[in-house]
C-alpha cells in the first residue's frame, strides 16, 4: 500500500474525525470555563496561533474526506436520508471552512467620518465620500431617558468614484464594490474655536463621546500643553422643584468644561459657550455629527452564508426524517 493511500485512509477515517471533533469540543468547554470569552479566544487563536490552526485544518480535511468516502453509501440509503445528510454535512463543512478562511484572510478597519469627509480604504482601489450624514439623534434628551438618544436608525450616504450613492446603516452591513460597511458608533462633534490673546489660532470640529448624557470625554489642541474634559450639561428643566427634569439639547448643547495643565485643574466651567484661562479662550459653536464606520473585505463570507443557508434547509429535513422514522417504527411495533 502506497504512503499516499495510508495517509488518505487515516485522514478519511471516522475515528480520526470523532477524536478531533471531541478534542475541539473539550477545548471550547475548557475555554468557556477558564477564559469566559471562549468564542472570541477561539477566533483569535484560529487567526494567529499555528498550534490551533494546524489541528483545525486537519479536522476540516478529515471532514471533507469522510464526506467523499461515505457519499456512495449514503446515496443508496434512501432519498430523504441522503438529502438530509447531504445538506447538513455540506452546510456544516462549508461554514467551518469559510470561518477558517475568513479569520485568516479578512481585512478590516474603522473610520471616523463627518459629512463631506473622504474615506480611504487601504485595500480598495477607490475612495468614498461621506456625502450625507443622518445621525438619527433626538434634538432634546430628558435625563431619565438620556440613555435612549436615537429617534431612528442612523444612516450615512457614501459616494464612490462613479458618483453612485450607497446608503449605509448599522445592520446589516452594506456591500459596496466588494467592501462591507456598517455604522459602529456615532455622536456629536462640538465646534471648537481656540483663541490666544484674542487671536484665533485653531478652529474645527472635535468628535467626542458625550452620549448618553452624563458621559465625559477628553481632547487636546495640538501644540498646547492643555487637556480639556467636556460633558453635556442641562440646557433647561421641565417642571419645578424636586420633580424638575433636566433637559439636554443636542442641537444647541451646553457644555461643562475642565482644563488641565499637567495634573492640575487650572480652570473649570459648569456651562456656557466659552472658558478663559492663561490668556486663552476656548469657545464652543454649533456642533456637527460624527459616524464611526467599520469597513471589511471578507472573500470567505459567501462560503459562510451558503453554509448557513444549506443548514437552514438540512435541519428541518433531518427532523422530518426522524419524525417519519418514528411513525414507521410505531407501525411495525403494532
Amino acid at each position: 500500500m502506497s504512503a499516499f493511500r495510508k495517509i488518505y485512509n487515516v485522514l478519511s477515517s471516522k475515528t480520526l474525525l470523532l477524536w478531533l471533533g471531541g478534542a475541539w469540543l473539550l477545548y471550547y468547554i475548557s475555554s468557556a470555563i477558564w477564559m469566559k470569552e471562549a468564542f472570541a479566544s477561539f477566533i483569535a487563536n484560529l487567526g494567529g496561533n499555528i498550534l490551533i490552526q494546524i489541528p483545525f485544518v486537519i479536522f476540516l480535511l478529515s471532514g471533507w474526506l469522510n464526506f467523499i468516502r461515505v457519499f456512495g453509501d449514503r446515496f443508496r440509503s434512501g432519498k430523504i436520508s441522503f438529502a438530509s445528510w447531504l445538506l447538513i454535512s455540506c452546510g456544516a463543512l462549508l461554514y467551518l471552512s469559510g470561518l477558517f478562511l475568513s479569520v485568516n484572510t479578512r481585512q478590516a478597519g474603522s473610520f471616523l467620518a463627518g459629512e463631506g469627509d473622504v474615506i480611504t480604504v487601504p485595500w480598495a482601489d477607490e475612495d468614498f465620500q461621506a456625502s450625507r450624514v443622518r445621525p438619527g439623534l433626538k434634538e432634546r434628551l430628558d435625563m431619565p431617558d438620556s440613555g435612549i438618544f436615537l429617534d431612528y436608525e442612523p444612516r450615512i450616504t457614501l459616494t464612490d468614484v462613479s458618483q453612485k450613492s450607497h446608503d449605509v446603516g448599522a445592520y446589516p452591513p452594506s456591500k459596496i464594490n466588494g467592501t462591507y460597511f456598517h455604522i459602529l458608533n456615532l455622536g456629536i462633534a462640538p465646534g471648537i474655536k481656540f483663541y490666544e490673546k484674542g487671536m484665533l489660532v485653531s478652529e474645527g470640529y472635535m468628535p467626542l463621546r458625550l452620549l448618553p448624557a452624563g458621559n465625559s470625554d477628553t481632547f487636546v489642541i495640538e501644540g498646547y500643553p492643555y487637556k480639556f474634559v467636556a460633558a453635556l450639561m442641562p440646557s433647561g428643566h421641565r417642571g419645578e422643584g424636586q420633580s424638575a427634569v433636566p433637559l439636554f439639547s443636542l442641537k444647541s448643547p451646553n457644555y461643562a468644561t475642565r482644563v488641565y495643565k499637567g495634573e492640575n485643574v487650572i480652570a473649570e466651567s459648569a456651562g456656557g459657550a466659552e472658558i478663559r484661562f492663561d490668556g486663552f479662550t476656548l469657545r464652543y459653536s454649533e456642533p456637527d455629527y460624527w459616524i464611526l464606520l467599520e469597513a471589511s473585505k471578507d472573500p470567505a463570507m459567501p462560503l459562510m452564508k451558503y453554509g448557513i443557508f444549506i443548514l437552514a434547509f438540512g435541519i428541518p429535513l433531518y427532523m422530518l426524517r426522524l419524525f417519519l422514522s418514528l411513525f414507521s417504527f410505531r407501525d411495525r411495533a403494532t
